[in-house]
């Protein structure tokens, strides 16, 4: 009868441990989607970094202060940079750059916090936005382009973003099925008495 019981408690633990790996996927791919912000979004090819090589201090944009070889590989955060000193209306690219990284830091708060609703709004927003540079890159043909094509930044957005939904999801999920459990016994319970 003691073995029963104790079988029984852990298979009670099964669900929480199963949550507790969502949650922990939830906020690893979060934490990609922030570190995305930083990797290449695009990268020079050979023909680029042989040139960048023979004149490495030679300026790639005067108001940015950065040089070719900084510009072999341009995160984000660097196009961010080169759009906000251009002004007027190319602040926007630079916003629109700052907004993907402040909805995946919220999206990896909301993750660590066990709120998979929250987290997945903040995904929404960030892949539809990551989505949106990617078209506007290529219809202006910045990249790719004669010098550049794309780093790893747009495959890491979009590969987290779909993991990080797929958790949410599932934590959802996983939450409601808790409750309804959580629920039944309570009215077991109550019919008992």
């Amino acid at each position: 009868m003691e073995k029963e019981a104790v079988t029984s408690l852990k298979g009670a633990d099964r669900p929480r441990q199963i949550q507790l790996a969502v949650r922990l996927l939830m906020v690893l791919a979060a934490a990609v989607a922030v570190a995305a912000f930083f990797l290449p979004w695009g990268t020079a090819d050979e023909e680029y970094r042989e040139a960048a090589a023979q004149m490495p201090d030679v300026a790639y944009y005067e108001p940015t202060g950065m040089t070719v070889s900084d510009a072999a590989d341009l995160s984000l955060m660097e196009y961010a940079g080169v759009y906000h000193s251009m002004g007027s209306v190319w602040e926007v690219y630079a916003v629109i750059m700052y907004a993907i990284l402040a909805a995946s830091v919220l999206a990896l708060l909301l993750a660590a916090m066990g709120k998979p609703i929250g987290a997945g709004v903040f995904t929404i927003l960030m892949l539809a936005a990551s989505r949106v540079l990617v078209w506007d890159f290529e219809d202006r043909g910045v990249l790719p382009g004669s010098t550049h094509v794309w780093g790893a930044a747009p495959t890491a957005y979009l590969v987290a973003s779909l993991v990080l939904i797929l958790a949410v999801v599932g934590l959802f999920v996983l939450k409601r099925r808790e409750k309804a459990a959580a629920k039944a016994v309570a009215t077991v319970a109550q019919n008992m008495q």
